[in-house]
């Protein structure tokens, strides 16, 4: 039984849950990281990443105040009383309340003793107290201290509460319930902030369905997908179901009364943080299995303003940042995974990073500071690393009373630790930052423009319009929303009458969300008006956006508009600026311009790119007939090249089911003649095992981990290699150019992952799932069950991947399902390793932290 179980391909469905990929140098924030879960080192429960092991700047202290107890659960969350002391969100449910020594305005930080230190779980020289303030509330992402109360947001509750204390003997005996909301927990309830203004402002993922009862001033409204062809494939990619706003960030009273929608468009932002200026800044998060595409969005730090729409989008349709629709990005950080987020405004930190953002990135372990600069009506930064550490799983932060930075790790059942960060260098001047007096007007001017966001008032169409010309996007952006505020009666004649360029483009767009399908007409006469050709880039890429709206929000074009506007468009096509040619290659594919497959299977022969490759690639496929075999040779030659260039799951699934699609339209012909080249890139012959294919022994981490050391020296790179067939991790985990992509790239993980913890994966992979990679349960009401992960859903059916390897699905009747709920077993089944012997394992180990190179040291002799 056990060994059918382990040769059967179902069984070795997904490693994914265990290890990943790998990061390099933390200290160059410019390089991008391959891995994803250095978390996982924190798994071993005992002790928090010892202090010292935690790499910061020059001046600074890093001290560990205390590991969580085993009966502490992990740390998510963290905000400080207005006594000083600090409460701790625990993971599972429950709040904590610390009272810290000496952590009191102007009180020098207190030292932990090197003996206390040694101490499991706590340092009590650091520590005074702890106690559990709460027993019932699950999983609080966010907590706030403010208005006389504490507030959490409690993810697995689903709800924002207010905790009091009403009879003044520091218990909380009032709980109110202010926000209830619908949707998944994953990228779920997160933080909870005070602005300026006194307001809460609440910060949701896009698992959350925004509520119904929102505002209808709400700055953010009238959103949709506004992508010109929508891709059938996008249903089928991780969170294909995401209602919009997708993330998004509320603002409302202390009492929870009234809610609006302030910007959404996000994935998963965790929190927020304001500036002195009191301007809002977010750290949002890409989605790792994107890289490599064109669609790909890398985890960056955003300037939250009125009404913006950062375009998050599920599958293949999320914005471009370089959509003048799209809100403003403010520092592109890379692959990590966002948690907390705080200023060091009340930090006693020197000026360079008292004014920084600090922004924590869980997976990667390290607390960035980015360095901000007013550009205009916003901002533009650098980041560098503050600190980090292996692992650091940091999940927020906070400064205390005494301006020191403080820090949990935690999350995902690892180990949490409480941290204190220390200025202790030598004092630094105080110089006065200089006053940036075009920028604070830039900044008032959009202020003026977005009160009236949510209200239409009389004058209001003259004050705006000159903005509508702004070299300024934020600007534009500000008036945009603002005209759309008002009746379109009042504006729809000017808009098409503007000459200034920029002017009649921006409010043209501003007419194409919000006009009637008669408008559509007039509109687009107006475009066929405008000189392409004598526009500047950013003006190009402001009108082939408004055409795109146009078509998407008014409905198809008859054929006596769409003729000259394509032969408009097809006259710039290409342009020089990559950006305007990818949204000029979207919008002839979808107006069949006649020059479209020509055009750009030429630009296919000289594209290097992966992103413009996929590009091309993926809008040629809606090229109609008339193709010749140059081209069809030309196409294939392109996609067996983009295969082999790296990218992420998505990447490579997405090289597939263009390969599937495109092969379907060749004619018996076209086969025969280019079929050299149909097959798939990728395709390299798997190696077969040479070891025992049946039960060798149930091996467990205490059989092995006294011959690790033998992994360093010595080693069979060919043994490995077969190893890694034999024990069927060739078919979900890739390195170099072989093996499946159901499972992470294993090609880097040796950077991040000892082989102890490596191995402790691969014997125990059910300890940790993350949530990408869990199948979900559905309990059927005939009594039967069926475990997978959900490929597509509609109104009436679901289909549930039951066998990613085999691509076996199961299509299920919505009215024959009782329940679903996550599973806690991996999809990756324990005992793969039952099938080898000792010296294999070894082997197996030592390839893996080769990442397929032969000259390995670990295969010198």
């Amino acid at each position: 039984m056990a060994t059918d179980r382990i040769r059967s391909v179902g069984a070795a469905l997904v490693a994914f849950a265990s290890i990943a990929f790998a990061q390099p140098d933390v200290t160059d924030i410019t390089r991008q990281p391959d891995a994803y879960n250095t978390w996982k080192l924190a798994l071993t429960p005992g002790v928090a990443t010892d202090a010292a092991a935690i790499k910061a700047p020059a001046g600074f202290k890093v001290e560990l105040l205390r590991s969580a107890a085993p009966d502490e659960d992990s740390w998510i969350a963290l905000a400080f009383d207005p006594k000083g002391r600090l409460t701790i969100a625990r993971e599972k449910k429950g709040l904590l309340r610390m009272t810290l020594r000496d952590c009191r305005a102007g009180a020098p930080p207190a030292t932990p003793d090197r003996q206390a230190e040694r101490l499991p779980y706590k340092t009590d020289s650091a520590v005074e107290k702890v106690e559990v303030i709460d027993d019932a509330l699950l999983e609080c992402r966010g907590l706030l201290y403010a208005h006389g109360a504490l507030y959490a947001n409690a993810n697995n509750s689903k709800v924002l509460v207010r905790l009091r204390d009403t009879d003044g003997d520091d218990v909380f005996d009032q709980t109110e319930e202010l926000l209830r909301t619908e949707g998944g927990v994953g990228h779920g309830r997160n933080h909870v902030k005070s602005g300026p203004d006194g307001m809460l402002y609440l910060v949701h993922g896009n698992n959350v369905v925004a509520p119904l009862n929102a505002a209808l001033d709400s700055p953010l409204r009238n959103f949709q997908d506004d992508r010109l062809i929508p891709c059938p494939w996008d249903p089928q990619m991780f969170d294909g179901d995401v209602k919009l706003p997708a993330g998004h960030i509320l603002r409302g009273d202390p009492d929870g009364k009234k809610w609006t929608l302030v910007a959404g468009g996000f994935r998963n932002p965790l929190d927020v943080a304001f500036n002195e200026d009191g301007e809002m800044f977010t750290f949002d998060a890409d989605m790792e299995w994107d890289t490599g595409t064109p669609w790909y969005r890398p985890c960056r730090v955003n300037h939250v303003v009125s009404g913006a729409d950062f375009g998050w989008r599920r599958g293949t349709s999320k914005w471009p940042e370089y959509f003048p629709d799209c809100g403003p990005t403010t520092v592109n950080i890379g692959l990590a995974s966002p948690t907390g987020i705080e200023f060091g405004t009340r930090s006693h930190f020197p000026p360079q990073w008292r004014r920084a953002l600090f922004i924590c990135d869980w997976s990667y372990g390290r607390i960035v500071a980015v360095h901000l600069a007013p550009r205009g009506a916003t901002y533009a930064g650098t980041a560098e690393n503050f600190l980090a550490g292996k692992p650091l799983n940091v999940t927020d932060v906070a400064f205390g009373p005494d301006g020191a930075m403080y820090f949990v790790t935690g999350g995902r059942r690892t180990q949490s630790g409480l941290y204190r960060v220390s200025y202790v260098g030598p004092k630094v001047e105080e110089l006065l930052a200089p006053t940036d007096a075009s920028a604070a007007a830039a900044r008032a001017l959009r202020h003026r423009l977005e009160a009236m966001h949510g209200r239409a008032q009389a004058g209001a169409v003259d004050e705006i319009w000159p903005h509508l010309a702004s070299s300024d996007p934020v600007i534009r952006h500000a008036a945009r929303i603002a005209l759309e505020w008002q009746d379109v009666n009042e504006w729809q004649t000017r808009a098409l009458a503007e000459k200034d360029p920029t002017g009649c483009l921006t409010a043209l767009m501003a007419l194409a969300r919000n006009g009637t399908n008669e408008m559509q007409r007039p509109l687009i006469e107006r475009l066929n008006a405008l000189h392409f050709g004598a526009l500047d880039e950013e003006q190009q890429i402001l009108a082939a956006r408004v055409v795109q709206l146009t078509l998407i929000r008014l409905g198809p074009l008859e054929p006596t508009l769409a003729a000259p506007l394509t032969q408009r468009l097809d006259a710039l096509y290409p342009a020089r600026d990559w950006r305007v040619t990818h949204l000029l290659c979207e919008l002839l594919a979808h107006l069949r311009a006649p020059s479209f497959r020509d055009k750009t299977v030429a630009l296919l022969v000289e594209a290097k790119r992966s992103e413009d490759l996929l590009h091309y690639l993926f809008f040629l496929r809606l090229a109609p007939g008339g193709w010749t075999l140059d081209q069809r040779r030309i196409y294939f030659t392109a996609l067996n090249h983009a295969e082999t260039l790296e990218g992420a799951r998505d990447y490579q699934r997405s090289m597939k089911m263009l390969r599937a699609e495109v092969l379907e339209q060749l004619t018996p012909a076209e086969h025969e003649a280019i079929a050299p080249l149909l097959a798939a890139a990728t395709s390299i012959a798997v190696p077969q095992s040479s070891g025992p294919q049946v039960l060798v022994r149930d091996w467990k981490m205490e059989d092995l981990t006294p011959s690790l050391d033998r992994v360093t020296r010595g080693r069979s790179f060919d043994a490995g290699k077969q190893a890694f067939a034999g024990a069927q991790c060739v078919l979900c985990h890739r390195i170099g150019q072989m093996g499946g992509l159901v499972g992470p790239d294993l090609t880097a993980v040796s950077s991040r992952f000892n082989r102890r913890d490596l191995l402790d994966s691969i014997l125990n992979p059910s300890r940790v799932i993350d949530d990408k990679f869990r199948q979900i349960v559905f309990t059927l009401k005939s009594g039967a069950s069926v475990v997978g992960t959900i490929e597509r859903e509609d109104a009436k059916t679901v289909t549930v991947r039951t066998n990613p390897v085999a691509a076996q699905t199961s299509t299920l009747n919505l009215a024959d399902v009782q329940s679903r709920e996550p599973s806690s077993v991996s999809p990756m089944p324990p005992g793969l390793l039952n099938v080898l012997t000792q010296n294999q394992i070894l082997d197996l180990l030592a390839y893996i932290e080769s990442g397929g190179n032969p000259q390995h040291p670990d295969f010198r002799q």
